[in-house]
């Protein structure tokens, strides 16, 4: 197969060319096939820019996730437990409505009930935010170290809602 990583799937799964190659882990979902393989690093920066915006924010808030997983691994069992609660945030179908209310906004389309929406999700947001300061801040506490330099210890950045 040479140095090319082709993946050919049948209607019935693997076809028989590649099992036994390295491209036997598939994961069947409903009616996705997700295939783990092994990409070179700049050929899978290459991928994610194909990535439309919804998905590319749906990967960074995955990535996130792991990134938080394995930090956690590391940590005691309370700091662990505060540091999830420090990235929880709200849904993606609620995040992707707040973004097409927002751009309505913004093209000065958006209806009086729309305009509620819009204002009960911005307010469910400010409260994730005020909670997710206050774990913040625990967190620095039984770290024994500065809230600026948690931040930079986590890499954190703000939630982009």
């Amino acid at each position: 197969m040479s140095d090319r990583k082709a993946l050919e799937l049948s209607l019935n799964g693997i076809s028989p060319f590649q099992k036994g190659r390295g491209f036997n882990k598939l994961k069947y979902s409903s009616s996705k096939v997700m295939v783990q393989i092994n990409l070179p690093f700049e050929q899978l920066i290459q991928t994610v820019e194909q990535l439309n915006p919804i998905e590319l924010e749906q990967l960074i808030k995955q990535a996130i996730k792991v990134q938080t997983q394995h930090k956690v691994q590391r940590l005691s069992n309370d700091q662990s437990v505060i540091l999830q609660k420090i990235n929880q945030s709200i849904s993606s179908d609620l995040q992707e409505r707040y973004q097409i209310l927002i751009t309505k906004r913004n093209d000065e389309i958006l209806t009086n009930q729309e305009y509620q929406e819009l204002l009960n999700i911005g307010e469910q947001v400010e409260v994730i935010d005020a909670k997710r300061i206050e774990y913040l801040t625990e967190l620095a506490s039984l770290r024994h170290t500065s809230l600026a330099a948690l931040i930079q210890e986590f890499q954190l950045q703000p939630k982009a809602v």
